[in-house]
C-alpha cells in the first residue's frame, strides 16, 4: 500500500484573491477529481486545510507514482470555473513497509515526501526517502 499526501499549490494565495467561498468550491471539485480517477478500494480524504491524504491499497511504488501524477496533471489541466489561473498540487508519497510500519511512520514519510516537493519548486511528485532526509521528485 501507500499513503500520497498531496496539498494545493498556493492555496492561501488563492483564497486571498478571489475569496473563500471559491477555495472551497475549488477543494470540493479536488476532492471530485481524484474520486474519479481512484479506484473504489482506494480511499480520498481531506487531511487539514488544503491537504488530502490518499490511500492507494495493493500498489506498488511505482504504480503510486504514476497515479499520483496523474492526478497532478489533471489538476493542472484543468480549468476551474471562476479560476482564471491554473491550479496545481503538489504530492509525498511513502509507501508500505518501505517508509513505515505504521500509520504515523507513513503519514510522516508522505508528508517529509510533500514537504520535498514543495521546497522543490511545488507543482511535482516526490518519494520519501527512507532515511526520510531526501526525496526523489518526479
Amino acid at each position: 500500500m501507500a499513503v500520497v499526501m498531496a496539498d494545493i499549490d498556493q492555496f492561501k494565495r488563492l483564497n486571498d484573491e478571489f475569496g473563500h467561498l471559491l477555495g472551497d468550491e475549488v477543494l470540493r471539485q479536488v476532492s471530485s477529481l481524484f474520486h474519479q480517477q481512484l479506484r473504489k478500494i482506494d480511499v480520498v480524504c481531506r487531511y487539514g486545510g488544503e491537504e488530502f491524504a490518499i490511500l492507494l491499497t495493493q500498489i506498488t511504488t511505482q504504480q503510486a507514482v504514476a497515479i499520483a501524477e496523474k492526478l497532478r496533471r489533471l489538476v493542472e489541466s484543468f480549468q476551474f470555473p471562476g479560476v482564471p489561473r491554473t491550479i496545481t498540487i503538489s504530492a509525498g508519497i511513502a509507501a508500505f513497509p518501505a517508509h513505515g510500519k505504521t500509520r504515523d511512520e507513513m503519514v510522516r514519510a508522505a508528508d517529509s515526501g510533500l514537504y520535498a516537493a514543495k521546497q522543490a519548486g511545488r507543482n511535482r511528485i516526490c518519494v520519501a526517502s527512507l532515511a526520510l532526509t531526501t526525496s526523489s521528485c518526479h
